[in-house]
């Protein structure tokens, strides 16, 4: 990464038309490994830029690096050169600049094993006549450390190079390749935003102000040279888990939320968001750490920060809008996951209601673990996937009187042998209308519209039965009680939501299934509440693994 980083370095000085975004001459950078073990591997990092100036000084001085007061390139540490100690034991470095000369120097990281800096001898660097290209500069590294060497891995390596250089890959002219020890290549390329379907936050900053000295009414003023651009992104339905980075000369320099001295009150919500992406261009404003997790303190940061600060509320609002979005299509997977249970358990209940109540008998009905049947591992109820019906028919696979049917053929809320099933009217926001429907006879709709009012009682509806779809209303004041927050803005699925789904589900079912089986009101009878509340705790034990589950976590 430092050896790419001192080639664009290079580029940046002498060939980058900002105007254009484009450098003026193809720039190439090519990472090539070779050899298959530790002993016998290489890395040669070359580039056809414009060599290095000052040769000597450079590899054989550190902290003295010539890039440190100039603003548009990253340099300025000065130990670049030498982080192959880190790695390896050999560095080799060969460089050219236009109309001159070809030096090479051999580095071993044993010449630097002395008690006193002046004791380290470096030998002279020798001109070698076969560079290349006209200019330019080649690294190899040899002398891997085992442990380092097993560790590299270059589709990381690619990773990190398109997230590290992610605005300069943006720019026209520059190619960086990765050569694998069996000579195939892979280009690096930059992030598109644009595949993702979602809402854009983009703004640029051309003047700051900062309150330095509380007792002076007028704030200090700061025009940056270049305008800071802020571009957030929220995914829509797609949890990219790319929070937002601040960068600096084309470079990332860290997650907007792991800067210490940004003390932001929306890291999580915001900046931590797993749809929220993008970044914040700072230019040449602000000066990063060794450490490359903050920023130095001056009134420039502090300014931005305050900004920030202001523009939070701002973005907040996209945010929350974007949720919203993502809200609605998540709960459209807990519809479906919510459809199968439902599918399944009514297979079970009819077998239930034919060995029980059909014989005339007073016992209850058959109990038992039924949900943990379902459960794969501890994971999600594995539903199956031969619930659906596209014809809107309900004809089981068990043959003329398959489970899920009654004794003509039909489930509660449903059509024999789906007679009539695409005229049942349709909720009017229903994802699911005219589309399919489940064996169960129903489908299970949480719906974002106001919940209908009761024209006995005047009060709102928890759920309605519309046709053969049973509604829930997400905006009742009882659902949102349920519904917890998470830290991100998530909606969490709470164990209180999932027993208060079960019992509006149950409801309507058992309405249904003992209307359609008495064919009528039915006589009142103990066993038909002890069904019921059989009925909404076993579809309540199939959902048990959803709990404290994030709704995302479903997509």
């Amino acid at each position: 990464m430092e050896y790419i980083d001192n080639a664009i370095d290079s580029a940046d000085q002498n060939c980058f038309d900002e105007s254009l975004n484009s450098y003026t001459k193809p720039i190439e950078v090519k990472v090539v490994f070779s050899g298959r073990t530790a002993r016998d591997a290489q890395v040669t990092i070359s580039d056809n830029c414009f060599g290095i100036t000052n040769f000597t000084k450079v590899v054989e001085n550190i902290g003295n690096s010539d890039k440190k007061a100039q603003g548009f390139t990253n340099g300025q540490f000065g130990f670049g050169m030498h982080s192959y100690m880190a790695a390896c034991k050999n560095l080799e470095v060969t460089s050219k600049e236009a109309n001159g000369k070809a030096y090479r120097l051999p580095l071993s990281r044993d010449l630097f094993d002395q008690d006193r800096s002046e004791d380290v001898r470096l030998p002279d660097p020798k001109v070698v006549s076969d560079f290349p290209t006209e200019s330019g500069t080649v690294i190899r590294l040899s002398g891997f450390d085992t442990g380092i060497w097993k560790s590299i891995d270059i589709k990381a390596l690619k990773e990190e190079i398109e997230k590290h250089f992610e605005l300069i890959l943006h720019r026209k002219n520059l190619t960086i390749t990765l050569v694998h020890a069996g000579g195939t290549n892979e280009q690096c390329g930059a992030f598109d935003y644009s595949i993702y379907k979602g809402e854009v936050y983009e703004d640029f900053i051309t003047e700051l102000s900062f309150h330095n000295d509380k007792r002076l009414k007028a704030p200090k003023v700061i025009t940056p040279k270049h305008p800071v651009r802020i571009f957030l992104k929220m995914t829509e339905g797609v949890a990219l888990n790319k929070p937002p980075v601040f960068i600096s000369k084309g470079r990332r320099i860290c997650e907007i939320k792991d800067v210490k001295s940004f003390k932001s009150k929306h890291k999580s919500d915001i900046w931590g968001h797993n749809t929220v992406t993008g970044f914040i261009d700072v230019q040449d404003l602000l000066d990063p750490t060794i450490a490359r997790n903050d920023f130095r303190s001056t009134d420039k940061s502090r300014a931005l920060f305050e900004e920030l600060y202001q523009l939070e509320d701002l973005i907040i609002d996209y945010v929350r809008r974007a949720n919203a979005q993502t809200d609605e299509k998540h709960y459209q997977k807990l519809e479906d996951v919510l459809n199968k249970a439902l599918s399944k358990l009514a297979k079970v209940d009819a077998m239930n209601f034919r060995s029980t109540f059909l014989k005339g008998g007073d016992t209850p009905l058959a109990g038992g673990s039924f949900g943990s049947n379902f459960e794969d591992e501890g994971g999600l109820p594995d539903f199956g996937e031969d619930e659906t019906v596209t014809d809107g028919s309900s004809v089981g696979e068990e043959g003329e009187d398959g489970l899920g049917q009654n004794e003509g053929g039909e489930e509660p809320g449903g059509q024999t042998e789906g007679e009539n099933a695409k005229n049942e009217p349709q909720f009017a926001d229903s994802e699911y209308a005219g589309k399919e429907r489940k064996k169960s006879g129903f489908n299970i709709r949480i719906s974002d519209a106001d919940p209908q009012i009761d024209a006995d009682t005047n009060k709102p509806l928890r759920s309605i039965l519309s046709g053969e779809q049973i509604v829930i209303f997400k905006k009742h004041e009882d659902f949102q009680k349920r519904v917890r927050p998470s830290r991100q803005g998530d909606s969490k699925i709470t164990h209180r939501l999932l027993s208060y789904i079960a019992g509006e589900i149950t409801v309507h079912y058992k309405d249904q299934f003992y209307n359609k089986r008495e064919n009528g009101q039915p006589e009142y009878n103990k066993n038909m509440f002890v069904g019921m509340a059989e009925f909404m705790y076993e579809l309540e034990e199939i959902l048990a693994p959803l709990d404290n589950k994030n709704l995302s976590e479903l997509s």
